[in-house]
């Protein structure tokens, strides 16, 4: 039985004060066991490998765009998928102008992008290094996913990720926290982890799946898994819907080791 465990990034792994000592030294025994690590974030690559640099700290694989794309070891794609850019223009457009919210695009061969006038108020770990471009030009890039940062109103997140899922029929929409995060039609974390097991050439049945997460879009993941892990500061629902909720990462990981 193959031991994986899945971890979202920010707000599970990673906070506005780095990652902490005892977790890291969790998950390299965890790998040195001869388990596999995942990170599942709604990153992309390139803030992953960016967030992580410090830490000397490498997954063997990364599901990435909240399961748009996933990679291996070294970063080389094993999949990836682009959001229909064109289709979401019109609800998108009327929003860059709007202080209140901040629309960036992250694509999957460079730099996260914002497409806003003003960037989001952010004072976590997350889209903190970008580039300005017009909307005209989205099309040039090959678009991931599109995090809409709504902070601190669950019923105006609510209410738009409903007007982008009815006006653009081709894509999904994951709530993370501050952030509604757009990506293709038909993918999530659990995606991302199930073509993992795939291009392992396991069964599902041969896989003994952990997943830690904090937040709404981690409710995929944990869905699909023999045992699952949110945490205190977890919405209700996240931790309702979790086998446990913890405090860290680091005990129940030497646990499961």
């Amino acid at each position: 039985m193959k031991k994986i465990a899945a971890f979202d990034i920010d707000g599970t792994l990673l906070f506005p004060d780095g990652i902490a000592a005892d977790d890291i030294a969790a998950l390299r025994a965890w790998q040195d066991a001869g388990h596999l690590a995942v990170a599942a974030t709604g990153k992309s690559l390139s803030a992953l490998r960016h967030a992580l640099e410090p830490y000397d700290l490498v997954f063997d694989y990364s599901v990435v765009f909240t399961g748009a794309a996933v990679a291996d070891r070294s970063g080389a794609y094993l999949s990836s998928r682009t959001v229909p850019t064109d289709s979401l223009r019109d609800i998108l457009t009327p929003l860059l102008g709007d202080p209140s919210v901040a629309v960036y695009a992250t694509t999957l061969h460079g730099p996260d992008v914002l497409l806003s006038e003003q960037p989001a108020r952010l004072g976590g770990t997350i889209l903190r290094e970008w580039e300005r471009i017009d909307i005209s030009e989205l099309d040039e890039h090959d678009v991931a996913c599109i995090p809409v940062w709504v902070p601190d109103d669950q019923a105006r997140q609510r209410q738009l990720r409903e007007e982008i899922l009815a006006a653009c029929p081709d894509v999904a929409v994951h709530i993370n926290r501050t952030f509604l995060d757009i990506v293709p039609a038909g993918v999530d974390k659990a995606t991302g982890i199930a073509e993992v097991i795939s291009h392992l050439g396991l069964s599902r049945e041969e896989v003994r799946l952990y997943t830690f997460g904090d937040s709404w879009n981690d409710l995929a993941l944990h869905a699909v898994a023999d045992r699952s892990y949110a945490f205190g500061w977890s919405p209700d629902e996240v931790m309702d819907a979790a086998d446990e909720v913890l405090e860290s990462v680091a005990p129940t990981l030497r646990r499961l080791t």
